[in-house]
């Protein structure tokens, strides 16, 4: 199946599918309209002489014009290199080079791009001729193997890879996730080029439901658009929800938020302070805690029994995903250790990294880098990831287990820890900790709270309060950025030592 028929799933195509709030006043778009878009791109790249597997490349922000691409290209054989936004250019460049784009598409502000590749800016003249032409009659007859996407992690360390998704991968994950059901108002505020909202609105349109669409996160336009849209699915990372919240204590405006009906949160760890937040806020709404990375989205289902799922739970195995936990220490299957996952959801493997691929897949099993948890009745937890590990004393330390006690304090709200540098102990853990406003808590307590809640050298020696947590590009706690204020608020303390 070319992923470009799963909006042929949709049983009503003249049914509004995207509302785009992109545009002013907001756009209504129908299946029908968007399946016939999609055809014609998918027939402007073949009219361009682009062969099958040819990379297709899109550097925009939320627009309605981003799912033409997104499934035009595959409709033609093609494949879809969506890019991020937030890169810099430096890093924009390899990209376009590492996929030997052949075509890319941007939208007004990222025309300008000096990129040695032909390109084509969303509403100009070249554009407009390109959408002027015929519809392609079919979708191409792919294999289920063959190349549908190609998206570049974050490249925290080192360069981005890219990700080489099949047209099987993202069909199997979309019909069998059952994130969205008949008749869905999902609202997607993420940047497309993020899984999390791709695979909403993929979701979303395969199920016969509708996207609200919005240009870009902001917490009032996301009040607003749940009110006037009667939404009744929000996905989004925790961050959103904490600023969606923040926003409402201070703001005196009325919103309706009770359409929403199911919120799923995703792409980064969720405390319990959050959870409860986001229920308060969405007081009718299933609140569940979404898991899935770049190379393997759907992982997690309900529970066989139908037990209630615990607050921050990721879920139980999924009937159609084999999932183990392997000791980062010796290698055996265990109840606590990394998540290895196999399924038609995982990735090919890495576009040109033949030792990355060998590291990270084993047999069709695809090693996640997640440290996981697994408890007596089958529900697994996130703990931390295996790469933010660090030794403190000879003792393995993973931040977000840390970072989790410290959130059960009643005062803190958001915690997170890093290594920094100990010439006795190697590496100590220190803290970063945000309260809500008006909140006084001291740094003693916080390590007091620690000692007397965790094990003695995971507590952090180093307390700062911030109002803030940065953030990287695909909106995660930016940990690099962390690491390296706390090298610096460090520096002079031992300057003078």
């Amino acid at each position: 199946m070319n992923i470009a028929e799963l909006l042929d799933q949709n049983p009503k195509p003249d049914d509004v599918a995207l509302i785009d709030r992109s545009r002013k006043p907001a756009q209504e778009v129908s299946v029908a309209k968007i399946t016939e878009q999609v055809h014609v791109f998918a027939q402007a790249l073949t009219d361009l002489g682009l062969p099958p597997g040819s990379r297709i490349g899109l550097l925009a922000g939320n627009l309605g014009e981003y799912y033409t691409v997104m499934f035009g290209a595959p409709a033609a054989g093609m494949v879809f290199v969506p890019l991020n936004t937030r890169l810099p250019e430096s890093t924009l460049l390899y990209i376009i080079d590492d996929a030997d784009l052949k075509l890319l598409i941007t939208d007004d502000q990222h025309a300008e791009l000096q990129a040695d590749v032909p390109k084509v800016a969303i509403a100009s003249s070249q554009w407009d001729q390109m959408m002027a032409g015929p519809p392609a009659k079919t979708v191409v007859d792919v294999r289920p193997d063959d190349v549908a996407i190609q998206i570049y992690t974050s490249g925290s360390t080192g360069n981005p890879k890219g990700v080489l998704l099949s047209h099987e991968n993202v069909t199997f994950t979309v019909l069998e996730y059952g994130g969205a059901l008949p008749g869905e108002v999902m609202l997607v505020s993420a940047p497309l080029y993020h899984k999390n909202a791709s695979m909403a609105s993929k979701l979303a349109f395969a199920s016969g439901g509708r996207v609200v669409l919005l240009p870009q996160f902001s917490p009032a336009e996301y009040l607003q658009a749940i009110t006037e849209h009667n939404v009744t699915m929000c996905s989004g990372v925790p961050t959103m929800y904490a600023l969606v919240t923040a926003e409402l204590q201070k703001t005196s405006e009325s919103h309706d938020l009770s359409s929403v009906q199911r919120v799923l949160i995703g792409s980064a760890p969720l405390t319990e302070a959050l959870f409860d937040d986001v229920q308060a806020l969405f007081p009718h709404a299933l609140v569940t805690n979404g898991y899935g990375t770049t190379e393997a989205v759907l992982e997690f289902g309900p529970h066989p029994q139908g037990l209630p799922r615990p607050k921050i739970s990721l879920g139980c195995e999924h009937s159609d995903v084999q999932l183990k936990l392997i000791d980062p220490d010796s290698g055996a299957e265990s109840d606590y250790g990394e998540l290895w996952v196999k399924s038609k959801g995982v990735m090919l493997g890495y576009h040109g990294l033949p030792e990355a691929n060998a590291e990270r897949l084993t047999a069709g099993w695809y090693h996640t880098g997640d440290l996981m948890r697994r408890d007596e009745d089958g529900w697994y937890f996130f703990v931390g990831r295996v790469d933010d590990m660090f030794v403190c004393a000879g003792e393995n330390i993973y931040p977000d287990s840390v970072e989790q006690m410290l959130e059960r304090h009643p005062l803190v709200h958001q915690a997170v820890v890093v290594p920094v540098e100990d010439d006795l102990k190697g590496q100590l853990p220190a803290a970063f900790i945000r309260c809500e406003a008006d909140v006084a808590i001291t740094v003693d307590e916080v390590k007091q709270y620690a000692l007397a809640n965790g094990p003695a050298y995971a507590h952090p020696r180093h307390v700062w309060f911030v109002d803030e947590i940065p953030l990287a590009s695909t909106a995660k706690i930016d940990r690099a950025a962390l690491t390296k204020q706390a090298e610096e608020l460090l520096t002079p303390n031992r300057d003078a030592q």
